[in-house]
This record gives C-alpha cells, structure tokens and sequence, in this order.
C-alpha cells in the first residue's frame, strides 16, 4: 500500500485500517491542501483573493482547534493513536509552516526558555 503524504511528513508509520481508512484519507487531503496553499501563498497577487485568504485561515484553524468533534484534526489523531502536539510540531518543522496558535507557541518558547536556564545554572 502506497504511503500517504501525512505518514511520509510525520515519518511515522500510520496504520489504516476499515475503521481509519476514510480519517486518515481526510488528514491526508488536509495536508496537500496545505501545502499546495502554502506554495502560492507566496504570490502577493493570490493573498488579495478573498477566498484564498477564507480558506488558508479556515485550513489552518482546523490544525490547531481544540475540538474533538468527529471530523477535527485532534480527533482524527486520537482515532489513528497520534499525539496531535507532535504531528503539529512535526509537520510545521518538515512543511515550515505556522500550525500552531500563538499562545501555544509562546509556552512552547517559555518552557524552552526555562529549560535552557536550568541547564547554564547547573552547569555554572
């Protein structure tokens, strides 16, 4: 079976079966859509669409909303058995691309910040 975009992003294998199968094809989608969204969203011309815009910020939320509604990004990961925070890391760091919201990113920055401190005071 050919591996899926996403499995070959998140390096991971992702096993599909008659219960995932549709999911993982809907994750799958959402992850060229992104891809393809990022590339062109380097033409200046293609941001002042409208449309374009709805659909790369609609895109993007459903990476990084919270839900667990059937369908969402966090309940597609917990049906494949997939922490959602290392497939947002994982895929920003392989798609470069902003996934995760700003508040989140922040934390992330802090807890690095302070772990990276203890480390020099320990080493001191």
């Amino acid at each position: 079976m050919k591996k899926t975009v996403l499995a070959e992003i998140l390096d991971e294998p992702v096993f599909d079966n008659n219960d995932t199968h549709l999911w993982m094809a809907v994750m799958d989608r959402a992850v060229r859509d992104l891809v393809a969204l990022e590339r062109y969203r380097q033409d200046p011309t293609v941001m002042e669409d409208p449309v374009f815009r709805y659909d790369y910020r609609t895109l993007k939320k459903w990476f990084h909303s919270s839900s667990m509604e059937p369908g969402s990004f966090n309940w597609i990961c917990s049906l494949v058995n997939i922490d959602p925070r290392w497939a947002l890391r994982r895929l920003e760091e392989r798609l470069k691309v902003c996934l995760l919201p700003e508040s989140a990113r922040r934390a992330a920055q802090a807890r690095s910040e302070r772990v990276r401190l203890a480390a020099a005071r320990a080493a001191a």
